[in-house]
């Protein structure tokens, strides 16, 4: 991939070492397939679709789509 990063993506409760090509959170929604109703976190903090991503940045998303107990 030319002009790839490494992010930290949060999966299954620990973070892993990701490539991705994505410059901000708005390609790597797509990149990803992350909802857009979800809150995707930045270095612990909700960031819209036009914040930049920085090679080593920690990345978590969550989606309120839980129906139930």
């Amino acid at each position: 991939m030319a002009d790839s990063k490494t992010i930290n993506l949060l999966s299954n409760g620990e973070f892993t070492s990701r490539d991705v090509s994505a410059n901000n959170v708005g390609e790597l929604r797509n990149e990803l397939e992350i909802p857009t109703s979800a809150n995707v976190n930045v270095g612990g903090t909700v960031r819209q679709n036009d914040f930049e991503l920085e090679d080593g940045a920690y990345v978590a998303y969550t989606s309120n789509n839980k129906v139930g107990g």
